[in-house]
């Protein structure tokens, strides 16, 4: 069945397939295409279009590795085509919505405005998209929110920086964390259009996974978003720590920008804007990471990452949170038992992702915000000895296990279930406790009291095996 809803850029058409109360409409423009003299800018406003736009394919993903060809595990896990369509023009959104009736231009909205789900997807900010499998968001749309992803510029793409950028910007313009701003426009499409679809633009809740936690964590703490938004879940993103406890510097990253430019042999903006987007990838692929920086993992992840722009990112997240920026959102914030091990001085394995999630509680806290949510993921996955891996709670969040290889038993359903709706009532009420669903408490200043996400669901303290 075809729905037809109108916003801001023109009439948009969308697909009621398999299930015929939620609408799916895909590949969504919330920005112009970043290409040309657009690549490296704040993102722009869409062009509007005549007649009907036809919402029913994904658009294709931001240039990267090639997607279910680059890491053996998580190729597996998410089971992407290598054939999917990479573009350095990607600024698209997904939407699900349970809100429409009807059919064509005659489809209408029923019942009460309800509660909107941002998905900012992760990839360490240098791969990943919005269409994998474990993010269709009909399942939890069927609890009565509406869903969104959002696509973003990754790599050189998101996170190139260069004085020249800054030298060209208008004053007070933003010239760095360029996938950071294309969020934050996707987030402001959002609040002016997502009326048409059902959704109340004033109960938005971004949630978001590894680099896409860290990414909703930027969102809170940017003095630009005030008001955007009022409640935040941050799933496997490791707090204030791991990747995440000092952004680097604008001149860091300058730097690492003009280590490119060199590479290509290009002197100056319009060149690096006239560099072929597949050949700019490859050169940044290519490019060693700085002196003195271990390279071993993957050199992308080291020079094309988030910085501290002095605009977007004024200051450190810690100070910012510090500062009262982040007081006025709920927070949902958890981690997976297994994931982000390291060894400490003594050669013990430390739950590192998890220590950062506490720092980040703290924060929070003595920032004047209202204690946090707090989880950790314990299933161990079955088919394989991977434990409770890093972003394993993917599946159980969305309600795909029915996508996912591994194989799953009625408990696991029953689990994702139960996941879904903490979630789904978090996002409408600030407080995702409800009737059927054991009492979630919200943590303590440490951390130390957390939801068991596990058989059984139930509250626990820090000293039960935290």
């Amino acid at each position: 069945m075809r729905r037809q809803v109108t916003c801001e850029q023109g009439t948009l058409e969308g697909l009621a397939v398999g299930d015929p109360s939620i609408t799916a409409f895909r590949g969504v423009p919330f920005a112009a295409p970043p290409v040309g003299p657009l690549r490296w800018r704040p993102p722009q406003s869409p062009a509007p279009w005549q007649g009907v736009r036809c919402a029913f394919d994904d658009a294709p993903a931001c240039l990267q590795p090639i997607p279910g060809a680059s890491n053996p595990f998580y190729d597996k896990e998410w089971g992407m085509d290598p054939a999917i369509p990479l573009d350095e023009d990607c600024l698209y959104l997904n939407i699900w919505t349970p809100a429409l009736r009807g059919s064509g231009a005659d489809a209408r909205l029923t019942g009460e405005s309800l509660p909107v789900m941002v998905w900012i997807h992760g990839g360490a900010y240098q791969c990943g998209c919005a269409m994998e499998k474990e993010f269709d968001g009909t399942a939890l749309a069927r609890q009565g929110v509406v869903v969104v992803s959002v696509a973003y510029r990754l790599n050189v793409f998101g996170f190139f920086s260069h004085r020249w950028l800054q030298e060209k910007a208008e004053e007070g313009a933003p010239y760095a964390n360029f996938g950071w701003l294309d969020q934050q426009a996707a987030l402001r499409w959002v609040r002016r259009n997502i009326t048409v679809f059902g959704g109340d633009p004033t109960r938005i809740c971004v949630f978001g996974q590894s680099a896409g936690a860290a990414s909703v964590l930027a969102q809170c703490c940017a003095p630009s978003n005030a008001g955007l938004f009022s409640r935040a879940i941050m799933q496997s993103g490791a707090g204030l720590g791991y990747f995440n406890a000092t952004l680097c510097s604008l001149e860091s990253a300058q730097s690492t920008g003009a280590r490119l430019m060199r590479r290509l042999g290009v002197e100056n903006l319009d060149e690096a804007r006239d560099v072929d987007a597949q050949t700019l990838f490859e050169g940044a692929s290519r490019l060693e990471a700085p002196e003195g920086v271990d390279d071993a993992a993957w050199p992308m992840m080291v020079n094309w990452v988030p910085c501290v722009d002095g605009v977007f990112m004024p200051r450190q997240e810690r100070d910012l949170i510090l500062d009262g920026q982040t007081k006025n959102i709920d927070l949902v914030v958890g981690d997976t038992q297994d994931e982000f091990m390291v060894s400490d001085g003594q050669g013990h394995q430390v739950r590192a992702g998890r220590e950062g999630n506490r720092r980040l509680i703290a924060a929070w806290q003595h920032g004047g915000g209202r204690a946090p949510y707090y989880y950790h993921f314990d299933v161990p996955m079955p088919g394989d000895d991977a434990g409770s891996f890093h972003s394993s709670d993917l599946w159980f969040v969305f309600g795909t296990l029915g996508s996912c290889w591994r194989p799953m038993r009625g408990c696991h359903v029953e689990l994702s279930q139960c996941m879904s709706r903490y979630w789904t009532r978090f996002a409408a009420m600030g407080d995702p406790s409800g009737p059927g669903l054991v009492h979630w408490d919200r943590t303590d200043m440490h951390g130390d009291r957390f939801l068991h996400l596990g058989f059984p669901v139930e509250m626990r303290s820090g000293h039960r095996g935290a």
